[in-house]
């Protein structure tokens, strides 16, 4: 009988830990498809065409949350939506790591930082259109889906946008000290 317990008890402890790792793997999907991650590698020495990309991809999943809150068929809408930003997000993210990887490496970045500047401060205006439209009180059940996801988004873009700019500077410091 003991050995019963024992086993009962070690077999709800591997359960209890198995369960929120599962959870946690599905939460962490990749925002990107097989296309686009087979692009990315192929500009993975190319800072310009690699950032261009990232730009490009980050603006599709945006395009994707405002043409799903648009959608006249409001069955899991708002979670379409929260994944929509998500995937968003994730890419925002992933665009300052790779603006890192490159000012490390010491690569001219002006062009592209001057480029993802414009385009944060367009997904700014872009992510507060989809607030505006969420809180219309018809949406507010569907809004509480995606609001913790659309607010996540607004910060990653504002600090991106702070750090885009600051690197711009230094950048621009880094050639005038050069002439």
């Amino acid at each position: 009988m003991k050995i019963f317990t024992k086993a009962i008890i070690v077999f709800c402890c591997a359960w209890l830990l198995c369960v929120p790792l599962a959870a946690q793997q599905q939460q962490q999907r990749d925002p990107l498809n097989d296309l686009e991650s087979d692009q990315l590698r192929e500009a993975a020495q190319e800072p310009y065409k690699r950032l261009k990309l990232m730009i490009k991809f980050t603006s599709e999943r945006l395009d994707t949350a405002e043409a799903t809150q648009k959608q006249t068929e409001p069955r899991g809408r708002g979670q379409r939506i929260h994944d929509s930003l998500e995937d968003f997000r994730s890419l925002v993210d992933e665009l300052d790591d790779n603006v890192d990887d490159f000012v490390q490496k010491q690569q001219d970045l002006r062009k592209a930082l001057n480029e993802i500047i414009s385009a944060e401060e367009d997904f700014n205006k872009r992510l507060k259109g989809l607030q505006e439209r969420g809180q219309d009180p018809k949406l507010t059940e569907e809004y509480k889906q995606y609001s913790f996801a659309l607010q996540d988004a607004q910060e990653a873009v504002n600090l991106s946008l702070e750090d885009a700019k600051k690197t711009l500077e230094q950048e621009a410091g880094a050639t005038a000290k050069k002439k």
